[in-house]
């Protein structure tokens, strides 16, 4: 049951921000005060910050919903918010003190990483 709530939630989560991202991809981005605005940028943008979280947020709603893909979703899951804690946290050490909000997203990730790994392994 633990599994299908973490899924669940990291479904609602990553297609929120998906959405977002396709359809606002200057808005999606604004916190960190990034000024770019070419059209490759803004594609770059709708496919990584819309496209593919909407894809990993569909691939997390059917772990949640069917049973058969649960592993396949805690997998996702670990690997994806493992990668982005592990690139965020690399960031802190080698570029310096990012804007306050990035250490919600930092520990949000490690710890739905953990949550992911620990779900995993009892599935096993």
């Amino acid at each position: 049951m633990a599994a299908r709530w973490l899924l669940g939630i990291g479904a609602l989560v990553f297609l929120a921000l998906g959405a977002n991202g396709l359809v606002n991809p200057v808005g999606h981005l604004a916190p960190y005060d990034l000024a770019l605005r070419s059209p490759a940028w803004l594609g770059e943008v709708r496919a990584n910050y819309g496209g593919m979280h909407l894809g990993i947020g569909l691939l997390l709603a059917f772990g949640a919903w069917l049973p058969d893909w649960r592993r396949t979703g805690l997998a996702v899951m670990l690997v994806f918010l493992g990668g982005l804690a592990a690139g965020r946290t690399l960031s802190v050490i080698v570029d310096g003190v990012p804007p306050g909000f990035v250490f919600a997203f930092i520990a949000i990730e490690w710890l739905g990483a953990a949550a992911a790994l620990v779900l995993l392994r009892r599935q096993a």
